[in-house]
């Protein structure tokens, strides 16, 4: 897989985990839980290919990637601590966890835009 190919499959899993978050957003809370383990299995394997990316990365594209990575860290945090609390906490959290996805999706969007020719 090329550099582009493998950008463009992080900006779709990126699209994908954000799609799925906001999904689960709207369902009731006592369905919210297994959503964000799903989502979080996407996160986790985002995270690898994106990891993969940094180092082909030219600088610029780098950077984005190194934020998209610092975002999704947080969003897998999250994630976590969303599956130990109560429903309707994990339904705060579920909700934070959604505006993190969006910066995700933003910054590999970015790297993508900035990606080698």
């Amino acid at each position: 897989m090329n550099f582009n190919d493998a950008m463009e499959r992080a900006l779709t899993q990126a699209r994908e985990m954000q799609r799925q978050m906001g999904d689960a957003v709207n369902q009731a809370a006592e369905e919210l839980k297994p959503r964000v383990e799903r989502s979080l299995r996407d996160a986790r394997e985002l995270q690898n290919t994106l990891s993969r990316q940094v180092a082909e990365s030219s600088e610029t594209a780098a950077s984005q990637t190194q934020s998209a990575l610092g975002h999704l860290n947080d969003f897998i945090r999250m994630g976590g601590e969303a599956m130990r609390e109560s429903a309707e906490q994990t339904r705060a959290t579920a909700v934070k966890m959604v505006e993190e996805s969006r910066k995700v999706v933003d910054s590999v969007s970015e790297a993508v835009n900035r990606r080698p020719k």
